[in-house]
């Protein structure tokens, strides 16, 4: 969102950003209440912070800030924007956006990242048939009948939208983009970061990004332990979210060195941190495939590394990855036979290049940033001006 309210913004157009005071992974930090970024002017509401510390905490500030922004909507006077966006998290805002919209003659567009309760089904988190599925799905089913635009980040993701209710004319696919700007120009061995933490010549294979619930880390984990006897591979989890503890209590219980674990990187520094590994993690879980849509494999990709996925066929990473041969696909509960591809390709690290190489002209063709902002933006522009 970030990234298309600055594309906005360079042409030409006045943007909005409604959004928390708190930081969404470490509530200890407040930030203005105001600010003009890019061009882009932010205003925060005063929701609560209670941070990730647990399920009920982080419910009481998806709360508060959902009806922090109706509350903010319903004070708008009619036609004071011409289009607004909203994405899936936190769960129900994009309902009430749906609610507003509309009486105030705003146009509405849906821009579908994670879908609930869809996704908190599939991982076990909700029971299907309780009354807070029902009613999160009503919310959601009613969304994709009301906006007047939905973008869905693959096929399908379309298509379940389609089966809840969504007119097919008014979706489209959105392709995500690549998070960074910059590559890394220099050899593996000369990554600044890999130096920084001593990993010399190892065989580094990192997870970076969110440690949920939905997107599984015990085939990875079960890997790294039946490789613990290797002294030159070792797994990188960078990052944090509710299963960071589980990494932690099971390096511990297996007493394993082969584990390194690492906060956030700063998005201006994630080019050299992701470059760092020689096999860049995606997961995603069972019975998730268009619910969730793990974007990692865009930046392992656009920075040339190898990919190791574990997760269902077919999905969105499988149908790139069908295409790029040696990179590693594996299911869930393969532990064996991931420890083995991992072991055959550190035995042959010069395999690495032609992975990459092969990987970065995918990334070349089909994921340049900029080409990618610019087609989402001009079907915005094309909403609102028509």
């Amino acid at each position: 969102m970030s990234d298309l309210s600055e594309q906005l913004v360079k042409k030409g157009h006045e943007v909005h950003v409604l959004a928390g005071q708190y930081n969404y992974e470490d509530s200890a930090i407040k930030y203005s209440r105001t600010e003009l970024w890019q061009g882009v002017k932010i205003s925060r509401l005063p929701n609560s912070g209670m941070g990730k510390k647990s399920n009920l905490s982080r419910m009481i500030d998806f709360l508060s800030f959902n009806f922090l922004i109706l509350a903010r909507l319903l004070k708008l006077n009619k036609r004071s924007y011409d289009l607004v966006i909203s994405t899936t998290v936190p769960p129900m805002l994009s309902f009430f956006v749906s609610l507003i919209a509309k009486p105030k003659k705003m146009n509405f567009c849906y821009w579908a990242m994670d879908l609930q309760p869809e996704l908190s089904i599939s991982a076990g988190l909700v029971n299907v048939n309780s009354l807070g599925a029902k009613i999160l799905s009503f919310m959601g089913d009613r969304v994709f009948k009301k906006a007047d635009h939905i973008f869905a980040l693959d096929e399908y993701m379309r298509s379940h939208i389609i089966k809840k209710g969504g007119n097919p004319d008014k979706i489209s696919l959105s392709q995500l983009w690549p998070v960074m700007n910059k590559r890394d120009s220099g050899s593996r061995l000369q990554n600044e970061f890999r130096q920084q933490h001593q990993w010399h010549d190892k065989f580094v294979i990192m997870y970076s990004g969110n440690h949920s619930l939905v997107h599984p880390l015990d085939t990875l984990l079960q890997a790294a332990l039946q490789l613990r006897y290797r002294n030159d591979i070792l797994f990188v989890f960078i990052g944090g979210g509710v299963r960071k503890a589980d990494v932690t209590d099971f390096k511990i219980k297996n007493k394993l060195n082969n584990i390194v674990q690492l906060p956030f990187q700063p998005r201006e520094n994630v080019h050299l941190s992701l470059s760092a590994a020689d096999l860049q993690v995606v997961l995603m879980g069972n019975e998730q495939v268009g619910f969730t849509h793990p974007n990692k494999i865009y930046g392992a990709l656009y920075l040339g590394k190898p990919i190791l996925y574990v997760g269902p066929t077919p999905s969105h990473v499988t149908d790139h990855l069908h295409k790029l041969p040696s990179n590693i696909m594996v299911n869930h509960g393969e532990s064996k036979l991931l420890a083995d591809q991992i072991t055959e390709l550190a035995n042959n690290i010069e395999k690495l290049d032609s992975i990459g190489q092969r990987n970065l002209q995918f990334a070349e063709e089909h994921l340049k940033p900029d080409a990618l902002k610019n087609k989402i933006a001009h079907k915005i522009e094309s909403l609102f001006q028509s």
